[in-house]
């Protein structure tokens, strides 16, 4: 096919460039980066494999594009959140109430998504393997999910127990990210473990509740230990 041909091929084809990214998130998640083909992809999103250079550069353009595609789309589930703890603890000193009470609302937010929802395996697998392996593409994750998301906890944290060291509360933050993060990856170690579906409602309801409690209570102590130094 002649480059006129295979540009007529892919404007021909109806919605090739989200096609194109919905199969780059199986394929690249299943297989990784290097064992994946741009034939695969295409095959699997029944798109003329033209349009991958025409849409994306080749290869790598469309993996960043995946990328970018979970970023986008984990940020826009969390956005109108982080802007209401960003308003709110920049206008006032939040008490611990508040802050807790934001705190529970940002990571039921979190939780409700990268346990619950249909799309989390799928993304799961790519941000696990950047995790692993973090390539160029890497920086999109981080600057869209994970930084926006550790802050915000970690300014709750603060405002919720007193503590001031930068290094203490992001060490915080990280522990229930962690748990998230644990019962998305070990999927398979919990499912066989407890036996569960995997995760209906009902089990990522039950999840959501352990991973709220321990957090409200390890922030409590920290307040506690915070108040109690205070006091000597």
């Amino acid at each position: 096919m002649n480059g006129k041909n295979a540009a007529a091929a892919v404007r021909d084809a109806p919605n090739a460039h989200s096609r194109l990214i919905e199969a780059g998130v199986d394929v690249f998640g299943q297989r990784g980066f290097e064992a994946a083909t741009t034939r695969m992809i295409a095959n699997k999103a029944s798109v003329n494999i033209a349009a991958i250079p025409y849409y994306f550069k080749g290869k790598e353009g469309l993996y960043h594009a995946v990328v970018a595609h979970i970023a986008g789309r984990i940020e826009s589930e969390m956005s109108a959140t982080l802007q209401e703890i960003g308003e709110r603890s920049a206008n006032k000193d939040l008490t611990t109430e508040e802050a807790l009470a934001l705190l529970e609302k940002l990571l039921i937010k979190l939780i409700n998504f990268m346990v619950g929802s249909s799309e989390a395996p799928r993304f799961a697998r790519i941000i696990l393997r950047e995790q692993l392996y973090p390539s160029a593409a890497y920086d999109e994750i981080f600057n869209h999910i994970m930084a926006p998301v550790i802050n915000a906890i970690a300014t709750l944290v603060a405002a919720a127990s007193g503590e001031t060291s930068f290094r203490v509360v992001r060490l915080r933050a990280m522990a229930p990210m962690g748990q998230l993060i644990a019962f998305r990856v070990a999927r398979e170690t919990m499912v066989r473990a407890l036996g569960l579906e995997g995760y209906n409602a009902r089990e990522t309801a039950e999840i959501r509740s352990i991973i709220l409690e321990h957090t409200k209570a390890a922030v409590e102590a920290l307040a506690d230990s915070k108040n109690a130094g205070k006091n000597t």
